[in-house]
C-alpha cells in the first residue's frame, strides 16, 4: 500500500500546483470518526485528520461563471443513507450493506466510489466503482493508492493544459481521471456452485453459504484496474471476500 505520509504530502501540494483549482477540506477529528458505522484504521485516520475532502474545479460556464467540481468527500452523506434529503438505502445495499464499505465519491456520470471494509477485521481494502446496473470496477488496491492516482491526474492535467483556462484543465484532468491508465482487465465471473467444487481454497471459501447461482470474480490475478460484468437478470448485492480479492454478486430485486 502507498505510504500515507507520502499521499498526504502530495495532496497538500495540489492547491498550489493547480493555482487554486484544487481545494482541500479541513481534516476530520477522531470523535467524528468514532461515530461512524465502520471502524477507521490508524493509517486511514492519519489521512482523514489531515484532509477531509478534495474539491477539483473542472468546468466554468461561459454564460454565468458557475463552476462544477469533482468532490472527493470522506464524510459522504451516502454513508448515512441520505443524499440531499433523499433515502439512498438502495445504494448501501447494492454495495453490500452498511458496515461493509465507505463511500468516498459520486461522479457526474452516476458512478459510485467506495472502499471495501472487512466486517470481521475492520481493515479497509480496495476501492471499487459501480453504477446502477451489474457492471463494476476495482479501481485501486487501497484508498491511498487511489488518491495517489488522483494526484497524478491533477499533475498531468496541469502539465498539459496549465491552470489559466479552467475548462482546458478540467478536460485534461477528467480524460485521465475518468478512464484509468491502460484498458481495464475484464474478469469473467464463475458460479458459486462451480467455485465450491474448484481446487482453489480461496474461491471455495468465498462461495461458502452463497446461493448456487451467485457469481464470484477472482481479482487476484489483476494488478491494475479490474472490470467485471455480472450477467444477472436483475440487480445484485455485491460483497467482497478475502480482503477484497474476491468480489461476489447475489441476485437482488432491490427490496
Amino acid at each position: 500500500m502507498t505510504d500515507i505520509g507520502v499521499v498526504v504530502a502530495r495532496l497538500r501540494q495540489l492547491p498550489d500546483i493547480s493555482g487554486g483549482l484544487v481545494e482541500l477540506e479541513a481534516g476530520i477529528d477522531d470523535a467524528r470518526m468514532d461515530s461512524w458505522p465502520v471502524p477507521v484504521p490508524a493509517e486511514i485516520r492519519v489521512l482523514f485528520r489531515s484532509v477531509g475532502g478534495i474539491r477539483i474545479t473542472v468546468r466554468r460556464s461561459v454564460v454565468n461563471g458557475h463552476t462544477s467540481a469533482e468532490h472527493i468527500d470522506f464524510t459522504e452523506s451516502f454513508n448515512n443513507g441520505d443524499y440531499l434529503g433523499h433515502d439512498v438505502g438502495w445504494y448501501l445495499e447494492h454495495a453490500g450493506g452498511p458496515g461493509s464499505h465507505w463511500f468516498v465519491h459520486l461522479d457526474h456520470g452516476d458512478g459510485h466510489f467506495y472502499v471495501d471494509v472487512d466486517r470481521d477485521t475492520g481493515a479497509w481494502g480496495p476501492v471499487f466503482q459501480f453504477w446502477d446496473a451489474t457492471d463494476t470496477r476495482r479501481l485501486a488496491l487501497s484508498l491511498p493508492d487511489w488518491l495517489q492516482w488522483l494526484s497524478d491526474c491533477v499533475h498531468q492535467g496541469v502539465a498539459e493544459a496549465g491552470t489559466e483556462d479552467v475548462n482546458a484543465f478540467g478536460a485534461a484532468f477528467t480524460d485521465r481521471w475518468g478512464e484509468p491508465v491502460g484498458d481495464p482487465v475484464p474478469v469473467e465471473p464463475v458460479r458459486a456452485a462451480d467455485a465450491r467444487s474448484a481446487g482453489d481454497p480461496v474461491l471455495r471459501d468465498a462461495a461458502a453459504g452463497l446461493p448456487d447461482d451467485a457469481l464470484l470474480a477472482d481479482l487476484r490475478p489483476v494488478t491494475g484496474v479490474a472490470e467485471v460484468l455480472f450477467d444477472l437478470p436483475v440487480s445484485c448485492r455485491y460483497a467482497r471476500r478475502h480482503g477484497g480479492a474476491v468480489l461476489t454478486a447475489v441476485q437482488w430485486d432491490g427490496e
